[in-house]
């Protein structure tokens, strides 16, 4: 069960009543399970504890983080939907929802059926990391590398953002990967630092700034058109002329199963709106090098996860 000390308390609780007083005909009656597909000590991990957290005072019950870590996440999602559609189990969304339909012979679920999506809370920056062992210093290196022979790239699962990026990057620059699987984006981040592997891409990340600072990890670049706020030093994809089919951001929210009441999901919409708006949130986010970005409605965060389900399905089976 969550212990840290509960964020953005009253102020938060006050924004959520004075946002909807009239509409609030749902209120959860026992605690929340929030299952998470990957394993603790990485950045979904992470940002999962700190929404779950912020929605705690919100909803006025305990949210308890559960890892179900495996097959890219895909194991969280099936124990979030095995549960009652009552409002009471969340799942932990992100681009894993969208690929994982293409990437697995045996997914368990309909993802359009049965998925009903409450809301984003982030957008994440793609950080593209060298090994300091790799001897790779640049963007321009890593390809000519990945021409030559296939880089090895740490990787926290198939059809997630370390096994998109390179896919992405490589398939308009040219060049070949060979994927190191791991548990979680952690893992991966480790293997990287002791060279086992050379290359990995990671949404942003507050370890990664350290463990450059060090000299034990290069930060090439990120994967979008101009560079992030958060990361002014590191140059975009886009300014070294690489074009937008090389370039993605990630995204996370939370998904509950279809059938849940549309009272359950407005209220646990509008209690995610609050949690990403409080000045708590907003801070631990950015200093983490990601955006906040709640989603105005779950209609909106449903048509979104279903173009994404689009895009990268078309992608991959390409």
């Amino acid at each position: 069960m969550i212990t840290r000390r509960a964020l953005g308390g009253s102020a938060a609780v006050l924004a959520l009543s004075r946002a909807a007083p009239a509409q609030d005909s749902w209120r959860p009656d026992r605690p929340l399970r929030f299952f998470v597909g990957f394993g603790a000590g990485g950045v979904s991990d992470a940002i999962v504890r700190l929404m779950a957290a912020a929605l705690a005072p919100l909803l006025g019950q305990p949210v308890v983080v559960d890892n179900r870590p495996g097959a890219s996440g895909n194991l969280g999602t099936l124990a979030a939907l095995q549960a009652p559609p009552d409002g009471h189990t969340l799942g932990f969304a992100g681009i894993h929802l969208a690929t994982n339909p293409a990437m697995l012979p045996s997914l368990g679920y309909d993802p359009r059926a049965d998925i009903r999506m409450v809301s984003q809370f982030t957008s994440l920056p793609i950080v593209i990391l060298a090994s300091a062992r790799s001897g790779i210093g640049s963007i321009a290196e890593l390809v000519e590398r990945a021409r030559r022979e296939a880089v090895f790239v740490s990787s926290s699962g198939a059809g997630t953002s370390s096994h998109l990026g390179p896919t992405l990057l490589f398939n308009v620059a040219g060049g070949r990967f060979e994927p190191v699987q791991f548990r979680s984006g952690a893992e991966a981040f480790q293997a990287l630092l002791a060279g086992d592997t050379q290359v990995m891409f990671d949404p942003a990340a507050a370890y990664h700034a350290p463990a450059a600072a060090e000299g034990r990890v290069r930060i090439l670049g990120v994967m979008q058109d101009r560079r992030s706020p958060v990361m002014p030093d590191v140059p975009a994809l886009g300014e070294l002329g690489l074009p937008v089919a090389a370039q993605m951001r990630s995204w996370q929210g939370v998904f509950v199963r279809a059938g849940t009441p549309p009272a359950a999901v407005s209220a646990l919409h509008r209690a995610v709106v609050a949690a990403v708006a409080s000045p708590e949130v907003q801070g631990q986010l950015t200093r983490l090098g990601i955006e906040p970005q709640s989603s105005p409605s779950p209609d909106a965060a449903q048509d979104y996860y279903l173009s994404e389900l689009a895009r990268w399905g078309a992608l991959l089976r390409a």
